[in-house]
């Protein structure tokens, strides 16, 4: 195989395949909470959370190696002006997930938090001095724009509201708020 053919293939997977995980373990949580208010079974939440659990492992093993195998495609995707905002979903469900294991297992669900926090903050951080810049296209300005710094931040609220870091969750509440 030529060296240009060989620079061409890509891993076909955009990082906005993650919301996936954001629908179902959306759908779980709000399924546990349900089986709290109403005699419903909270083994439906669990199946639920657990499968995006799934999910998000399965999606995560196949980003790494994208990032590993191919990372002129994950570095085109960070630097599009309109897909970059979808990277954010990575940290995002990984804090999601982190919620979703309090129950069974608090030191992973920290771990998790903690992974998910400290990259949300970093991408946050880099794609609003971009747009502070200046340098981000007008005709891409979309709602997605809002994903890094306002979703995430309010994301990491409700992790730290479930891991019971309740001061920080207000700091992460009032940042997504003012974002």
């Amino acid at each position: 195989m030529s060296k240009n053919k060989q620079s061409e293939r890509v891993l076909n997977l955009p990082a906005g395949y993650f919301g996936m995980v954001l629908g179902i373990i959306g759908m779980g949580f709000a399924w546990r909470y349900a089986s709290q208010v109403w005699p419903v079974s909270h083994l439906i939440g669990d199946g639920l959370v657990i499968l995006a659990m799934v999910i998000w492992g399965l999606l995560t093993l196949a980003f790494l190696s994208r990032l590993l195998r191919f990372p002129h495609s994950v570095l085109a995707e960070i630097r599009h002006p309109v897909m970059s905002s979808f990277v954010s979903l990575f940290p995002a469900t990984t804090m999601l997930v982190a919620i979703g294991f309090v129950p069974w297992y608090r030191a992973l669900a920290i771990g998790l938090f903690s992974i998910g926090v400290v990259i949300q903050l970093a991408y946050a951080a880099w794609q609003t001095a971009g747009l502070w810049r200046g340098s981000h296209p007008e005709e891409a300005t979309t709602p997605g724009l809002y994903l890094p710094t306002v979703a995430n931040n309010f994301i990491s609220a409700m992790a730290c509201g479930a891991l019971g870091f309740n001061d920080a969750g207000l700091v992460f509440l009032g940042a997504g708020v003012f974002s």
